[in-house]
């Protein structure tokens, strides 16, 4: 189920319903403070003693959770999205996107209760990484013409390189780009 990154009642129910997470990253800060967010909203992981005072004297979801015996989804994926350097991670991009990978193994090493078992050993940042961490090429053009067209993402190389949006406006897509984007995704699921 794909949620909105706010906390909505539709994203509780989808939380509940859920056995795993997959959380979409992005190289910026914004990422870390989501990826707190579900660390305090869903296992009560507060970032400051003062918000945990607050909490204690509050109702909230983890509090309702543990009230009716429900069960939480465990992490299974972080996804890394929107890098587009054709050589690879871009340098600016990767220093931030190593800060968040750092933060998720140091919950992964002091809550592994939150994480889904691994079979391998995953004593070292770059063996957790591997097991838990996946890049995913942004699809630029290719996800959006696959959005506005309704044609899925894996059907593109079959239609073509050129593609009328819409608005009447031609589009081409170099297949190589498409089939990469394809390529991610496949990776992704294998992991899962």
């Amino acid at each position: 189920m794909d949620c909105n990154p706010s906390f909505s009642i539709y994203t509780q129910m989808a939380l509940l319903s859920s056995d795993y997470l997959i959380i979409p990253m992005m190289a910026d800060f914004t990422s870390l403070k989501g990826i707190q967010g579900i660390l305090m909203l869903l296992y009560e992981q507060y970032p400051s003693e003062s918000l945990k005072k607050y909490a204690s004297d509050i109702v909230t979801f983890n509090k309702q959770v543990q009230r009716f015996e429900l069960k939480l989804p465990k992490i299974k994926q972080f996804v890394f999205n929107n890098y587009t350097s054709n050589k690879g991670v871009a340098n600016a991009y990767d220093s931030i996107r190593q800060e968040l990978i750092s933060f998720c193994y140091e919950q992964y090493q002091k809550f592994p209760e939150y994480f889904t078992k691994n079979n391998n050993s995953l004593d070292c940042l770059s063996t957790w990484q591997t097991a838990y961490v996946t890049n995913v090429k942004d699809f630029h053009s290719s996800g959006k013409v696959s959005a506005s067209l309704g044609i899925p993402l894996h059907q593109l190389p079959e239609q073509g390189q050129t593609f009328e949006m819409p608005d009447g406006k031609e589009i081409t897509l170099a297949k190589h780009r498409y089939a990469e984007a394809v390529e991610n995704v496949k990776y992704l699921v294998s992991k899962l």
